[in-house]
């Protein structure tokens, strides 16, 4: 046996802490790099695929994900995109609107707003497709609806001119410095709010057709509205109340379309140009922080932008109109990049590690993670006798330069570079070769791939270094480069008597059921001769592993059999012997129905549990195992599961699953009651007058 060898450990959060990291963070109980979320392609939808709409101009989200989609016809489908299943809700012909509408949808009800049909906005059932709700002016004037949207209230926001007029041409058009406003609806068609703002004034007359596809809006999850002018480029959002809240312009130049906010308030914003054949896609949806600073472009995407929606889970539906391709994103996990070298790493450096022992030759370095395909950890060691070291053409203490977040990690890189050793790639269990002094200071460079990362729980380094070799000849320990091979090669052995021995010394924490889980768990409990069964789950298993020893002792005994059940059900049970009804089954009136509900066999007893104990067979049949094992010889256990509702002459029992209240008063609705006392009815009072007569029922008149 060798001399046991001393280490240092980082595995918690506090020791990786006595360093510094850079894009590093703690995460699942180890060290991993920073991640987001950032959009990716999730589905893309073809209209091919829907099988019916040509040519889609439109489509609104409904309840659970699914798509309403308008193609040229004014025919709208629904489409679900997980169980691709197309059912027609409007068919052709039906003269309720026309291509140029625009959808909207909240929970059951799809909202269809066309400036060009005799109905201007108009709600409808999407479960019979019947209308529930129209409008077709607004303070006495034609509505013309520009956009819209809806809320998780079923509330409906319009985009649409609140000053308008006729022109020479007979056209509805709006005039110069004329008003455009958002109209907010109630899910009855009734008008709540409108919000308007001198931003949103036109510059010169136009005409209303001319402003169409030139708004867009969007509402968030607390009610706050927004407005997109795609000529000016200005967004405006209204808090819930119509107060202005946020006003800015997007800088670039380009054709813009689209608009929704997702719950953390960011703002989406989608690029519409049209770009050749030959040309470099370079069009990406905007993202805009709630106050309106630039973010980024949403790189999981590029195409044309003709409409923007988010979804549940904020999930991104996209729409080109010239393909007719509806894209769907979500959100995925996304590894973030260093910021001074632009790739998915992070650097880690330790403080450090003191064997106030000068010369210490260091052995080996053990590393516990979660590596992944196309991820690697590589580590870099440096040791020295003395803690300052030549840095910038200055004597600087090395743990104080290292730890220092003021100096940019580009210039610590460039200062240090000659000092690491070379890289060992993911250091499962690797020799720390030529690293002799009393500190020590690693670096780590953990890798990932754009979207996983290692985890690192646990880095270990052990010192000082002990080698199979000592035991040899004196002429094998010679310092050649055959004996160095000849250590390394040793070394492998080493490792493996080292962590035997190590897990010998702690092998008692293998027989804690507090400290085990998993498979270690269910080994114990074979040394108690307990049945594992998944049913049983790791927590009831652990509680019979460690009252085991008692309750063993209480076989065959009611006690023991009150207590097996009470660890695997949760619930207290009831046990009803043949003693404690041995005086009521001397009363004829009661020997029947005694007999039926416990049976009268002096060595049967009966057991009671509530009804929810027992959701599967399975469980059942544990019970009835569980009853069988700790049951005295010669005796017979019957399970009954009490049912929450009382039955005369059978097992209700007042107090345990039959209660009495206090009678309470029969509400219809927020405003009527009636009374417990009130008779219902009442069959053989009739025919009389005052007294519940009922024409049809039981009076009649001749």
């Amino acid at each position: 046996m060798q001399d046991p060898y001393q280490f240092f450990s980082l595995n918690k959060q506090s020791d990786w802490d006595k360093g510094l990291y850079y894009n590093l963070h703690m995460i699942s109980g180890g060290l991993g790099l920073h991640q987001t979320e950032k959009y990716g392609i999730h589905k893309v939808i073809q209209p091919e695929e829907m099988d019916g709409p040509q040519n889609p101009l439109d489509f609104a989200v409904g309840q659970n994900g699914k798509l309403f989609v308008m193609d040229e016809r004014a025919v709208i489908w629904s489409y679900d995109a997980e169980n691709q299943y197309t059912e027609q809700l409007f068919r052709q012909g039906h003269d309720l609107f026309k291509a140029s509408a625009v959808l909207a949808a909240s929970k059951d009800t799809l909202y269809i707003a066309d400036p060009n049909s005799e109905r201007r906005i108009a709600a409808y059932s999407v479960s019979n497709s019947q209308q529930v709700w129209a409008a077709q002016e607004w303070q006495g004037k034609p509505l013309y609806p520009l956009a819209i949207v809806s809320d998780s209230q079923k509330r409906l926001y319009t985009v649409i001119p609140l000053d308008m007029i006729i022109g020479m041409n007979g056209n509805e058009e709006v005039p110069e410095g004329g008003r455009l406003g958002i109209v907010q609806w109630g899910s009855g068609g009734d008008v709540i709010r409108v919000y308007q703002h001198d931003s949103l004034r036109l510059e010169q007359a136009t005409a209303a057709a001319d402003l169409l596809k030139r708004y867009y809006t969007a509402v968030n999850a607390v009610g706050a509205v927004y407005l997109f002018d795609t000529e000016s480029k200005l967004v405006i959002s209204f808090d819930e109340d119509g107060t202005l809240a946020v006003q800015f312009s997007i800088a670039p130049k380009g054709t813009y379309a689209g608009l929704s906010i997702d719950t953390n308030n960011n703002i989406y914003i989608g690029d519409s140009r049209y770009v050749g054949p030959d040309e470099e896609d370079e069009r990406f949806i905007l993202k805009y922080g709630q106050q309106g600073e630039f973010q980024a472009k949403v790189s999981g995407f590029r195409g044309r932008t003709d409409k923007l929606l988010l979804g549940p889970r904020d999930w991104m539906y996209v729409l080109d109109g010239l393909t007719g391709e509806i894209t769907l994103l979500e959100l995925q996990p996304r590894t973030m990049e260093l910021e001074e070298t632009s790739l998915t790493e992070g650097i880690y450096f330790s403080h450090a590690l003191d064997t106030r022992s000068t010369e210490t030759e260091w052995h080996r370095v053990q590393l516990e993670a979660l590596i992944p395909d196309e991820t690697q950890v590589r580590l870099y060691y440096y040791t020295s006798d003395r803690n300052e070291e030549w840095l910038d053409g200055n004597f600087t203490d090395l743990s104080a330069y290292l730890k220092e977040p003021i100096i940019p990690l580009r210039d610590k890189l460039k200062a240090t570079r000659d000092l690491w050793s070379e890289p060992i790639t993911n250091p499962r269990d690797a020799l720390l070769m030529n690293a002799t002094g009393r500190y020590l200071w690693l670096k780590l460079e953990v890798v990932g791939s754009e979207r996983r990362t290692p985890v690192l729980t646990r880095l270990r380094v052990y010192f000082p270094r002990k080698s199979l070799i000592s035991y040899l000849p004196s002429i094998y320990q010679e310092q050649q480069d055959e004996s160095r091979f000849l250590e390394r090669f040793l070394a492998l052995f080493g490792s493996y008597f080292q962590d035997m021995e190590e897990k010998i010394d702690h092998i008692s924490k293998y027989f804690d059921p507090n400290a085990v889980h998993g498979q270690y768990l269910t080994w114990l409990g074979t040394w108690l001769a307990v049945h594992e069964d998944e049913s049983w789950g790791e927590e009831k298993l652990r509680q019979l592993i460690k009252q085991a020893p008692e309750l063993y002792k209480l076989r065959g005994t009611r006690q023991g059999l009150l207590r097996m059940l009470h660890i695997y059900t949760g619930a207290e049970p009831y046990i009803i012997e043949y003693f404690q009804m041995k005086q009521m089954q001397e009363k004829s009136e009661l020997r029947e129905l005694l007999s039926r509900l416990y049976g009268d066999n002096p060595y049967c007893f009966c057991v009671m549990l509530p009804q929810e104990c027992v959701q599967t067979d399975k469980q059942r049949l544990i019970i009835e195992s569980i009853i069988n094992d700790q049951k005295p010889a010669f005796t017979e256990g019957k399970l009954t599961l009490l049912q929450p509702w009382m039955y005369m002459d059978m097992h209700s029992y007042m107090g345990i699953n039959t209660f009495l209240s206090e009678p309470t008063l029969l509400t219809l609705d927020q405003k009527s009651s009636m009374p417990y006392n009130t008779v219902l009815i009442d069959l053989e009072r009739d025919k009389r007058m005052d007294i519940h007569t009922r024409l049809g029922l039981d009076s009649e008149l001749e």
